[in-house]
């Protein structure tokens, strides 16, 4: 069975703010905004946000925190 919760509806307001985090995150890491891993991180960012997550600090960190589809690097 699945959950389904009631999602917020994402206001010019909202997509400005979640802007303004992935640009934050594409700046400190050299990652273009349209770049793959730029529509990625966008992605997650409102899946976050959907899911209830509504702190900036919070938000960036967990973006910095993802490890990326191929996974960690082997040292």
């Amino acid at each position: 069975m699945l959950t389904v919760w009631p999602k917020e509806a994402l206001t010019s307001e909202t997509m400005m703010f979640l802007k303004s985090i992935l640009l934050d995150w594409c700046e400190q890491n050299g990652v273009a905004i349209t770049s793959d891993d730029g529509v990625a991180k966008a992605r997650s960012l409102i899946d976050w946000y959907e899911f209830g997550i509504k702190d900036r600090d919070e938000l960036l960190r967990l973006l910095s925190e993802e490890i990326g589809i191929a996974g960690p690097t082997a040292p």
